[in-house]
């Protein structure tokens, strides 16, 4: 530096005389020339000074580059020289930098030397993108994000590669995916907590969303119209009827009807003249029947007064026990119970139970016309509430309503007729969002209220395994919305509960079933099957099992039942009367049986003993429980009885299973594979089925009437009293009928 300027200096003094400065020039004294002595010296005359003051010059000026966000200092490097200050320390500069903003910006500089002289330069400072780190870029990509409710979205990435994975505090209404379902009509808004975890790179940051989701608003009546209503059920008597009014609230496609008139639409399945109704407030309704039945003496009657009450304010239903649902029950025209007499039963009181119809979205209406007062409930909760229990459905298919035997749909013994019901001028359309939200909410009713195996199962509440799907079910197709609720009636693991078919909103169709549907325990029980198929195929030569075998020389019959039906005991009958005489033991064998009629089960038994036998069930809605004891017209017949069981052996052939045992008759074979429940079908508002295992749970009972009893499912099977490796080997049958007969 010193170098440079020595040269600078150099260059000022040789070109001084041409430098921009200010130029100071002084004068000397003027004398008048003079003639030289030649013998006189005399002093040089002293030439004038002259002092130029250059400029002040800036040095290490030059344009810059630095990174966003970095700390500098504008004038480092950059120094200013005098020819006469030399060095100049204080250097005036104005810029715009802004270091946290990548842009272009000019620093101007100026310096002024002690003699006034200004100097003025510029240069560029380029402020460049810094590149972020991981926790920077994840900081600013959450801190992007702005939630609003309605038209919630849950972004699952961002431009920068980080993933964002979210959870909710309250997935019933608002789901992981970000999925919004209102609470219902009546409540309080809901404040759902959204935790969001992004990542990238191994780096984790969460934060929390707070959204506000309001109830639904309350409905209202917009339309009405009429529908024609036709009866094809065989058991119940119920009259057709060319106009039956129907409602419709808030422009939607969602039935609803006047409970009075379900009540009376239904008559011939139920003794509708039996009820009567009550008004104790402008928003109640109460439903009551009386009950009579003879008491323990067989001689004085007993009078018990059901009732139901309905707050349309509440959105509530209120029953004391689920037997005001069955009480009004009307005779079937087939007598399931011919010759069984119950003599006596045993009850565990049940506890209130109050339907909060209002958490499903079930939004309860009165709606005045005139002098006409209509108090309506949608027609698809009216069917399940008030006729699912009397195995009778009325179907609603947007063009007409029919009424239907459960039985026909449970057995699927009519096909045609499901075909008819199912066709409608809505096969072609698509089920509008209200439809599937309906769905979606009544499946979660249903499986709260009248699902027997809700305990085993271990919820709180459906919703809790639905919300998952909530948005298939209700944003999808049609298509969509079948195969949710078909895996919906799979994925319960209970071969009680399945599909049935497809509602009317598109062309009916019946969906396969292939084992990957299915849970690990029914799979476990169609290997069964299989492997109890090729046994039997292998041993009769096909599936068409012959009505009995004998062995041991035509001392042991084994009467093969298949099934349960109504026409059941009376070929059983007709196979003992056919019986040689040389016959002492007669085997029940239920292995290849998967359940049926539960009459049929009883009034077997009246060929079977003299004694009285008993029949226990529960209820878990209601915590009720009841024992009957039946006794038969039937003659029994002298044998000493036995009931082959296997893994096939299930529902009303378990029950058989756990009756005889009971009863002290030996079970034989291996553990039967369970089913402790009644079944019912479940009409959903879209038209679809299901068939689910009801709150009628079998079961067994212990205990004593003073110390109290305990009910217990039959839900698993009924163990053995002895064991059997092969349940189609007559041999081992034998020896085990010997080993018995030994003991």
């Amino acid at each position: 530096m010193k170098k440079i300027l020595s040269f600078v200096l150099m260059s000022l003094l040789l070109f001084g005389v041409v430098a921009c400065g200010n130029v100071t020039t002084t004068q000397p004294t003027t004398q008048a020339p003079t003639t030289v002595a030649p013998t006189t010296t005399q002093p040089p005359t002293t030439a004038p000074t002259t002092i130029i003051d250059l400029a002040p010059q800036f040095l290490g000026v030059e344009d810059r580059t630095i990174v966003e966000g970095e700390e500098i200092d504008v004038l480092e490097g950059i120094t200013a020289v005098d020819d006469v200050d030399g060095i100049i320390s204080e250097i005036d500069y104005t810029t715009d930098l802004d270091i946290n903003v990548v842009g272009e910006y000019t620093v101007n500089l100026t310096v002024t030397d002690s003699f006034g002289n200004i100097t003025n330069a510029s240069f560029t400072i380029t402020v460049t993108e810094r590149e972020l780190t991981i926790e920077e870029i994840v900081a600013l990509d959450v801190e992007a994000i702005v939630l609003t409710n309605p038209g919630l979205v849950l972004p699952k990435w961002s431009s920068n590669g980080t993933l964002f994975f979210w959870s909710s505090n309250i997935p019933t209404v608002i789901t992981g995916e970000g999925y919004v379902i209102n609470p219902p009509v009546g409540a309080e808004p809901v404040e759902v907590t959204l935790t969001l975890s992004a990542s990238k790179s191994g780096y984790i940051l969460t934060k929390e969303f707070f959204i506000t989701v309001e109830p639904n608003p309350e409905v209202t009546v917009t339309s009405r119209t009429t529908l024609p209503f036709e009866g094809t059920s065989t058991e119940y008597i119920v009259g057709n009827q060319e106009a039956v009014d129907i409602f419709f609230v808030d422009n939607g496609s969602v039935p609803y009807i006047d409970i009075e008139t379900f009540l009376n639409l239904i008559d011939g399945a139920i003794e509708s003249n039996l009820i009567y109704y009550e008004y104790p407030e402008e928003d109640v309704m109460v439903i009551k029947y009386d009950y009579e039945y003879m008491d323990d003496d067989g001689v004085t009657p007993i009078v018990e007064t059901y009732s139901a009450v309905i707050n349309f304010t509440d959105n509530t239903l209120t029953v004391q026990t689920f037997d005001f649902f069955s009480g009004y029950i009307a005779s079937t025209e087939s007598n399931y119970g011919e010759g069984l007499n119950y003599v006596d039963f045993y009850s565990r009181d049940a506890h209130e139970v109050v339907m909060q119809l209002g958490n499903y979205n079930i939004d309860l209406t009165i709606y005045e016309e005139g002098e006409d007062k209509f108090y309506l409930m949608p027609l698809h909760v009216a069917n399940r509430i008030f006729a699912g229990d009397i195995y009778y459905d009325v179907y609603y298919n947007g063009d007409k309503l029919w009424g239907i035997d459960t039985f026909v749909i449970s057995s699927k013994s009519n096909p045609a007729l499901i075909t008819q019901i199912q066709t409608s001028s809505f096969n072609t359309a698509t089920a509008p969002k209200d439809m599937k939200l309906a769905t979606y909410h009544f499946l979660a009713f249903v499986m709260d209220y009248y699902y027997g195996l809700k305990p085993d199962k271990g919820y709180e509440t459906f919703y809790d395994r639905l919300y998952a799907r909530a948005k298939s079910i209700i944003e999808g197709t049609d298509t969509n919305l079948y195969n949710n609720i078909f895996k919906v009636a799979y994925g319960m693991d209970d071969l009680h509960t399945s599909y049935q078919f497809d509602g009317y909103w598109q062309a009916p169709r019946v969906p396969g079933l292939s084992i990957s549907d299915l849970g690990p325990k029914s799979t476990a029980f169609y290997e069964y099957l299989w492997g109890i198929q090729d046994a039997l195929e292998l041993k009769f030569g096909s599936l068409d099992l012959p009505e009995y075998s004998l062995l041991n020389n035509n001392t042991v019959a084994v009467i093969h039942l298949t099934g349960f039906t109504i026409d059941t005991p009376n070929d059983f009958k007709a196979i003992l009367d056919s019986l040689p005489a040389t016959v002492e033991d007669v085997v029940v064998d239920l292995s290849y049986n998967t359940g049926g009629n539960i009459g049929a089960v009883f009034r077997i038994f009246g060929y079977m003993t003299e004694e009285t036998f008993m029949y226990h069930s529960q209820n878990p809605a209601d915590g009720s429980a009841y024992t009957y004891y039946i006794e038969s017209d039937y003659v029994a017949y002298d044998y000493n009885w036995y009931v082959l069981t296997s893994g096939v052996t299930f529902s009303a052939a378990n029950l058989f299973a756990s009756m005889a045992k009971e009863l002290g008759i030996p079970i034989l074979g291996q553990k039967s594979s369970g089913g402790a429940c009644s079944i019912g079908v479940i009409i959903n508002p879209d038209g679809s089925a299901i068939m689910i295992s009801t709150n009628n749970v079998l079961s067994t009972r212990s205990g004593n009437e003073i110390d109290g009893y305990v009910y217990t499912s039959v839900e698993n099977g009924v163990p053995v009293d002895y064991s059997m490796n092969d349940v189609t080997s007559d041999n081992e049958l034998i020896n085990k009928i010997n080993q018995i007969k030994g003991q």
